[in-house]
């Protein structure tokens, strides 16, 4: 059986056959990025579509209202959550900015993006973004997607893998390259976690970079790319209810 043919049987088997609490798969459309910056916005429109909600916008109106330019952050798309009438939670181990990223290569607009962010964590209730500064257990992020939820979560894509893909065919990622000095350190990349298989630990998540349907991660492996240094735990959980 050739490749393709094999991660499209894998993933078959897996939708075909959700249907208990063990194993769920909400159906996620696909929306791939466009630029080198953009998965955010990708995973937004992800969203919006799989809530039945018009995700033209997302790319004109809305992102400027974010005023964030090409630099997004998980608490600009809980904004962009909020100007959608959706219910959401952030959570996050940092509130505000962590002055450590200002040394980090990947977060090369950090002058220009430390008061903006501060100020939108300073401003979140009286903005209704709904905001929390704890850790989130993988449990919990199990249970929401058991309840038919999704969740945008940022991790390092030098961690984080896909059991059924080959990283080096992503048509579109958040950095240039995969082979040069520029992967060696950390690589934030925003992800719609949308299933799970309690029994054999794994999770399934839509990626943006990736002209695929679904992709499959190890929990373990999943705790370690959403944990590691640079993603500040960022969780933003999305619930279908409420949804105008």
């Amino acid at each position: 059986m050739a490749a393709k043919e094999k991660r499209w049987s894998l993933r078959e088997e897996v939708c075909g056959n959700s249907d208990s609490r063990e194993k769920v798969v909400n159906k996620v459309p696909l929306y791939m990025q466009t630029y080198s910056w953009d998965c955010g916005l990708a995973c937004a429109s992800m969203v919006l579509q799989y809530l039945g909600k018009s995700s033209k916008k997302v790319y004109t109106s809305d992102l400027e209202e974010l005023k964030c330019g090409e630099s997004i952050w998980t608490i600009d798309l809980a904004l962009l959550m909020k100007l959608h009438n959706i219910r959401h939670l952030l959570c996050t181990i940092t509130f505000g900015v962590d002055q450590g990223y200002s040394k980090q290569a990947f977060y090369s607009n950090f002058v220009t993006d430390e008061e903006r962010v501060s100020n939108l964590f300073q401003n979140a209730e009286s903005m209704g973004i709904n905001v929390q500064k704890r850790s989130v257990h993988c449990d919990e992020i199990v249970s929401h997607l058991g309840d038919g939820n999704l969740a945008i979560i940022l991790v390092d894509w030098a961690q984080l893998e896909c059991l059924w893909c080959d990283k080096r065919h992503c048509k579109s990622c958040c950095f240039s390259c995969l082979s040069s000095s520029c992967c060696r350190g950390y690589q934030g990349h925003f992800i719609v976690a949308c299933g799970f298989d309690s029994k054999k630990k794994k999770i399934f998540y839509m990626n943006p970079s990736y002209d695929e349907e679904m992709c499959c991660c190890r929990m373990s492996q999943f705790d370690a790319a959403r944990k590691s240094y640079g993603t500040d735990e960022d969780i933003l959980f999305i619930y279908k209810d409420g949804v105008p």
